[in-house]
């Protein structure tokens, strides 16, 4: 459903940003301009749903509710390939990044626990900016994060770390 209502609105919105460029720019003739919007609404309908959207579930994530929170802030988290936004939280157990509401195809949470980590260190992303941040657990996992003062996440852990 979620799919469908993406698409329905992408569809909608294109046709109607459309339909207002061509009303500014050009000369047309109304009929010609109706005939266009309803095009592009049903074309770009279809390719969103069948292309964009095509891995969106239905299912919803549910997050786990967040009880002692040392510390916290934005960061992005590398799921398959590709950097998704959201929050990364250090809990007195956890380190647990969540996705944020933007990110409705690659919505996910990875909560890790302290004492699984066994090494942590700095990485540079796009091997140049030096804001990278890589877990590495016990069962041979490497979780890698981009976060902005890299140098607190690294102590605020291995403070956890310590005290586990």
């Amino acid at each position: 459903m979620k799919r469908f209502k993406y698409s329905i609105v992408l569809g909608l919105v294109t046709s109607l940003l459309l339909s207002l460029y061509l009303t500014l720019t050009e000369d047309f003739n109304n009929d010609v301009l109706i005939v266009c919007a309803i095009f592009v609404f049903i074309m770009m309908t279809l390719m969103s749903y069948f292309k964009m959207f095509a891995h969106i579930t239905n299912q919803e994530v549910k997050f786990q509710q967040l009880k002692n929170v040392a510390y916290s802030g934005r960061a992005n988290h590398y799921k398959d390939g590709v950097t998704v936004g959201g929050n990364l939280y250090l809990t007195d157990n956890q380190l647990i990044f969540q996705t944020n509401m933007l990110n409705f195809i690659q919505k996910h949470e990875t909560a890790i626990d302290i004492k699984n980590i066994t090494e942590t260190h700095f990485e540079k992303t796009l091997g140049i900016v030096n804001n990278g941040l890589s877990i590495i657990t016990s069962n041979g996992m490497n979780e890698r994060f981009v976060v902005t003062n890299r140098e607190i996440w690294k102590n605020e852990i291995d403070k956890a770390i310590k005290n586990n």
